[in-house]
């Protein structure tokens, strides 16, 4: 089913990483980078949710994001090394514990009326969500 919104289409982008091993992507050729990207992988599939957590996560993301969105004309989400700002208020709404390694890292999805988009990691491409392409 298609998301009626830009608040449920960033809403479901996010949950839809939780009942999986999500993808860490972790750039730079040094050893530390590499070593951290391990890490995180390794961390990301011990942190796979319940269908019921990725319900109730998606359902307070975009109350939160819906919200945001008519008070302040954009709902901004992003991770950093860890769920920051609305992402973390929605797992506590939910009561959702995310680890670090749940959501992808330095990742970031904007809610716009006109439209959401994307981006899985910190260098990664943009991508509309929503609305949809035909």
């Amino acid at each position: 089913m298609t998301p009626a919104s830009p608040a449920a289409a960033l809403a479901r982008w996010w949950a839809s990483f939780l009942p999986e091993c999500a993808p860490q992507l972790v750039t730079g050729n040094t050893p530390g980078a590499a070593a951290t990207a391990h890490l995180l992988n390794l961390l990301a599939a011990r942190q796979v949710h319940s269908a019921q957590d990725t319900q109730r996560f998606e359902a307070a993301l975009t109350t939160l994001a819906q919200r945001t969105l008519d008070e302040r004309g954009e709902a901004d989400t992003w991770t950093d090394l860890a769920p920051i700002g609305l992402l973390h208020r929605a797992a506590q709404d939910a009561a959702v514990t995310l680890g670090s390694a749940s959501l992808p890292v330095r990742s970031r999805a904007i809610a716009r009326p006109e439209g959401a988009i994307a981006r899985l990691g910190p260098d990664g491409p943009w991508h509309q969500i929503w609305p949809p392409l035909p």
